[in-house]
């Protein structure tokens, strides 16, 4: 397999590039979409919306245990990317503490009951079973603030595990907030000369402010040559600032999250369609805006009573809407670093 990944252009601490494998092209900083989003959406209304990447999970495939599945382009009919996710967190919470192993994770599957060891190897197994474009490399989960004692262990499996990858692998940094666990596991990583990172281990509880600081520590200690995958879905300002301090890759469901709580997009800010006053408001959704919902003349007043009445049709409508807007954001974004305007980026979108 042919990987590499080409630095394109710089403004402040943003840049931009170009991901290639297999004669596939993918232009970065890039949102990847995590699995909730291809369940509201079809394939093709999200490409029609701009998405270029989805998330799949290697733990839910080796769940099943079946082989029929083969490649998910064809499956899913997708001709994007897919980054393949080991499951690790979700694998790790199902366990105990004594589920921790030296050679992988082991639990009880919630549904059967059976008790599972899934390994390292099971996960990088699968993501070639599945014709992942990227995979993601086997991690030991610990929450982002757990004792120091924790997260040295999740570094020292972690780094016990790089050794095998493939071309197309990126492996993890593992560590919590802690800037020495961090500073060892990209070490480690660092070591094997991969693809690119994953800055892994930071959940959707980590606030704004300590996930850049975070980002920033993080992106000092890694080669400028490789990939930067932050594998965390977060809010649309999680998201932005991320790639402002030169994340490439970074999951998110915020679009979709957004629009189950009623919430619509307007650049960064938002709009509570759940608030009374929208009832009387006939104006379409975002003046000016060219998504589907938009163009076809919904208004906030139908929006408004969508939501209300608890229809599905308001999470499609919503979530089509988002993904458009945060999918235009990211392309602005691209043009700010080919441009050096990160720094207008940045004010005009109030993220300073």
């Amino acid at each position: 397999m042919q990987a590499q990944f080409k630095l394109m252009a710089h403004s402040a601490n943003a840049r931009s590039g170009k991901l290639l494998i297999n004669n596939k092209e993918l232009t970065t900083p890039a949102v990847v979409f995590t699995g909730v989003n291809t369940t509201m959406l079809t394939n093709q209304e999200l490409q029609s919306l701009g998405t270029v990447a989805i998330k799949q999970s290697a733990l839910r495939y080796w769940l099943n245990g079946s082989d029929v599945f083969g490649d998910l382009h064809d499956r899913l009919n997708w001709a994007g990317w897919i980054i393949g996710d080991p499951g690790c967190e979700q694998a790790y919470r199902w366990a105990k503490p004594r589920g921790r192993k030296k050679d992988g994770v082991s639990f009880h599957e919630p549904e059967s009951g059976q008790q599972k060891l899934y390994k390292p190897e099971d996960a990088r197994g699968w993501q070639d079973k599945l014709g992942c474009d990227l995979q993601t490399g086997f991690w030991r989960w610990e929450d982002y603030y757990s004792p120091v004692d924790d997260l040295q262990a999740s570094a020292k499996h972690t780094a016990s595990w790089t050794t095998e990858k493939g071309d197309n692998t990126l492996l993890p940094i593992v560590g919590g907030g802690l800037k020495r666990v961090r500073q060892a596991s990209a070490e480690t990583a660092i070591k094997q000369s991969p693809l690119g990172y994953a800055i892994a281990g930071v959940d959707t509880e980590v606030k704004l402010a300590e996930q850049v600081r975070l980002v920033k520590e993080v992106v000092g200690m890694l080669p400028e040559d490789g990939l930067r995958y932050l594998p965390t879905s977060g809010s649309i300002e999680h998201v932005l600032m991320a790639m402002i301090n030169g994340v490439d890759l970074v999951d998110s469901d915020c679009a979709d999250e957004a629009a189950q709580h009623g919430v619509a997009f307007d650049g960064t800010k938002r709009i509570h369609l759940a608030k009374e006053h929208f009832l009387e408001d006939s104006a379409i959704l975002v003046d000016g805006c060219q998504c589907p919902t938009c163009r076809s003349g919904y208004s906030r007043s139908y929006l408004h009573q969508l939501q209300s009445d608890h229809s599905p049709l308001a999470n499609r409508l919503l979530a089509s809407h988002n993904l458009y807007v945060l999918n235009r954001l990211v392309a602005d974004l691209q043009d700010a670093i080919a441009g050096n305007r990160v720094d207008e980026f940045v004010k005009q979108h109030a993220l300073g």
